[in-house]
């Protein structure tokens, strides 16, 4: 299912005003530091504000926990700790910056994709073990190639001389390998970056999965702090920027599945039960059934009855009129039209109908499906027939007897089968 360019950019609104404010809190940041005798509140505040990220970070972790998202806990622990390398290594540690630049964009694409994994399931733990390996690996590599003075103590080993003796050789020897192999310049990084925002995009716009949208910008905020030469704001900035990005998918996220139909992407019945609480004195409610849907997924099975409601739901979504839209449950969708009558919706919900009536909508026979996907796009058209799709429409408006929105949508309803007794693809008032 491909995203609307609308949707597509929706999720980029909020990350991208974060990255902006994230830019103007680290071109200022100078003139807090250079405040004479600041406040207490002020020196706390800079002080504590190098944690911040850290804190961020695992309230992240905890929201991916509870809606059992493992792709966002992942990648919040490698942000976690690519900060981690950065703030404390930054002036030591060159080449543990550089690798950080250049696999943390790849590593946010490859977590970010293990999605409904239980963290601790079997599967689950076994691939935070490989993460942790990973993170060790990296330390351990930068560690002795950056800090070459910094090595074990040997002389807890004298009385072993032999065995001190052969494992400097083979650390000198693990130094110098690492030394031509993992000196990481820095187009390599740049390159790692956009390969990253590709998959990603590719990935959001395939799947409509809003997190990628959060890694894409989050992968890009975090960069800048990483590459930026001043660590002290910029890491800290960035990296709190990117958190919240994260921190506010996960919660769109947990909103979309209370009020967001999945399949369809409209509203849900909860949505619409909020909505019809809200309302003034004057609206109309349209209620919308497919036309013999349960015939039509008893002949052409489940998968297709599902794109049939996508794209029905998909044309009522562009319904004009002031109409906000909504998936009541199965197949029957609601329309509510505020500030208007039934008479007055109607010419809104006829175009509707007749727009779904003369949508072709084409079902591929069973062979075709069976077929491998290398051979479905040869002679397409040939192995597919149109099949008509109709819906029937109740549109109820408020007044006299009818004072809730309960009653509305209840006197809608009988309409709408009223609709349907008289033959179908019809709408009433």
């Amino acid at each position: 299912m491909q995203i609307p360019i609308k949707r597509f950019v929706k999720p980029f609104i909020i990350p991208l005003l974060l990255l902006v404010i994230a830019t103007i809190a680290t071109l200022k940041w100078g003139d807090f530091s250079e405040i004479q005798n600041p406040s207490a509140k002020l020196k706390a505040f800079i002080v504590i504000f190098p944690i911040v990220p850290y804190f961020l970070f695992i309230v992240t972790i905890l929201l991916g926990l509870r809606s059992n998202n493992s792709g966002i806990i992942f990648v919040s622990i490698l942000m976690m700790f690519s900060y981690a390398g950065i703030f404390h290594f930054a002036g030591s540690a060159p080449t543990l910056i550089q690798m950080i630049a250049f696999l943390l964009p790849l590593n946010i694409y490859f977590w970010g994709s293990i999605r409904n994994l239980p963290p601790f399931s079997r599967k689950g733990l076994y691939l935070l073990v490989l993460m942790a390996l990973e993170i060790v690996v990296i330390f351990y590599i930068c560690y002795f190639h950056d800090l070459p003075d910094v090595k074990f103590n040997f002389e807890m080993y004298r009385e072993f001389s032999n065995f001190s003796q052969n494992l400097e050789v083979i650390m000198n020897k693990v130094e110098s390998f690492l030394q031509i192999k993992f000196i990481i310049p820095e187009f390599p990084s740049y390159a790692a970056l956009i390969v990253s925002v590709i998959l990603c995009t590719v990935t959001l716009y395939k799947t409509e999965d809003n997190f990628f949208a959060a890694y894409i910008t989050a992968g890009i905020v975090a960069f800048i702090g990483i590459t930026s030469s001043d660590y002290l704001p910029s890491a800290s900035i960035y990296f709190t920027a990117s958190a919240l990005i994260l921190i506010i998918a996960s919660i769109e996220s947990s909103f979309s599945m209370a009020y967001i139909d999945e399949l369809t992407a409209l509203p849900g019945r909860r949505s619409l039960n909020e909505s019809m609480a809200n309302l003034g004195k004057k609206y109309a409610i349209a209620m919308i059934d497919i036309d013999h849907f349960k015939k039509f997924n008893d002949t052409y099975g489940h998968k297709t009855g599902d794109q049939v409601l996508r794209m029905v739901a998909m044309k009522l979504a562009e319904v004009s009129g002031g109409a906000k839209t909504y998936r009541y449950g199965g197949e029957e969708f609601t329309a509510i039209f505020p500030g208007k009558s039934a008479k007055e919706a109607l010419p809104y919900m006829e175009e509707y109908r007749e727009i779904i009536e003369s949508s072709p909508f084409f079902v591929r026979d069973k062979k075709r499906r069976k077929t491998s996907s290398e051979n479905r796009g040869k002679n397409s058209r040939k192995s597919e027939k149109s099949v008509s799709v109709t819906v029937s429409i109740g549109i109820a408006s408020s007044g006299n007897n009818l004072n809730k929105p309960e009653k509305v949508i209840k006197a809608a309803d009988k309409i709408l089968y009223k609709a349907k007794n008289a033959g179908r693809n019809i709408v009433k008032t």
